[in-house]
């Protein structure tokens, strides 16, 4: 398996549906951004500097779900 950035972004895309996951605009700083819309119409951010650390948020954020 394909252990590249956009490999590993295109890997969590999959693994979180559901969440809009995109690299931090250029100029705008360093690291990835997750958003979750809320059944109340708002949004869920995450933030973190690696996917790594992004991909770690959002099983924390969503405990029911298993690992594949």
């Amino acid at each position: 398996m394909s252990r590249t950035p956009a490999a590993e972004l295109a890997r969590l895309k999959v693994a979180f549906p559901d969440w809009s996951i995109r690299p931090v605009e250029p100029g705008k700083g360093d690291g990835f951004t997750a958003h979750l819309r809320r059944k109340d119409g708002g949004l869920q951010p995450l933030y973190a500097p690696t996917l790594a650390e992004l991909e770690q948020q959002l099983w924390l954020v969503q405990p029911g779900r298993r690992r594949e």
